[in-house]
């Protein structure tokens, strides 16, 4: 499974938030998802990629610069791709 994310989306801080919004011609607030740290984290690395990337991939980036176990960084990862893919943020090769 390689995942990429679809263009015009931001990650925004509101209040104490971090937010992804689309930001297309029109911003869809009805498409705004409130991210924690790790799933900023996430989405931030595959804004960075120009390829798609395997969850596996970044997982071994969230081991990196969290305190966590690979295997619950893996979960963790394919459960918020799943939870993007579902509300059309990311594509799923």
């Amino acid at each position: 499974m390689k995942v990429r994310i679809k263009k015009d989306f931001l990650i925004e801080t509101i209040g104490n938030e971090k937010v992804l919004v689309g930001n297309g011609e029109q911003i869809n607030f009805s498409r705004l998802v409130i991210l924690n740290d790790t799933a900023a984290f996430i989405v931030t690395e595959l804004q960075k990629q120009t390829e798609p990337v395997t969850a596996e991939q970044l997982a071994e980036s969230l081991v990196g610069s969290y305190d966590v176990g690979y295997d619950e960084a893996l979960t963790d990862v394919k459960v918020l791709l799943d939870q993007l893919h579902k509300q059309e943020i990311v594509n799923i090769e």
